[in-house]
């Protein structure tokens, strides 16, 4: 009696694809370089300036609710053209981009936003309040973006030359 071989599975008769390079891969990140935030303090950077942002929001629907009119907002029955309206919006949202499009330079542009931020409470002086959360959110923004140069990428050592010794 003859005796029949199994069939060879048809994985082993194809040969395995080759990796496709980094360029075209989309799931595989490109390697970080000097000077970018690791991908955790990334996340920090950038949840810090969305609470910026979500901060001017709450300022927004609090001065509504309580009748009270930054100068951005102008009051209820004459609003700031929108323009003006979004200018307190503008600073974080573009550290926020900074952040997300992993730029070197996303730690010094939320420097820069958040002067720019508490500047926003120099108009509201006649509210002390509203100005103190105003300046308080540019402050946040500001230590957010000085804790994240700790989180930023270095530079790999460069390996000295042994030297020998003088005969």
């Amino acid at each position: 009696m003859d005796t029949i071989e199994p069939p060879t599975p048809t994985s082993a008769l194809m040969p395995t694809p080759a990796p496709l390079p980094a360029v075209l891969d989309p799931w595989t990140p490109p390697p970080l370089r000097p000077g970018q935030l690791s991908p955790g303090w990334r996340m920090a950077f950038i949840a810090g300036w969305v609470g910026v942002l979500g901060g001017f929001g709450a300022i927004w629907q609090a001065c509504r609710i309580a009748g009270i009119a930054p100068w951005w907002l102008g009051p209820e029955t004459d609003l700031r053209s929108v323009f003006v309206i979004a200018l307190p919006f503008i600073a974080p949202l573009l550290t926020v981009l900074a952040g997300v499009a992993g730029l070197r330079i996303a730690c010094s542009v939320g420097i820069v936003a958040s002067l720019v931020t508490a500047s926003f409470a120099l108009g509201d002086l006649h509210f002390p309040g509203l100005a103190v959360v105003e300046a308080i959110l540019g402050l946040c923004g500001l230590l957010v973006s000085l804790a994240g140069f700790g989180g930023r990428m270095r530079a790999a050592p460069v390996e000295a030359e042994p030297v020998e010794p003088a005969s």
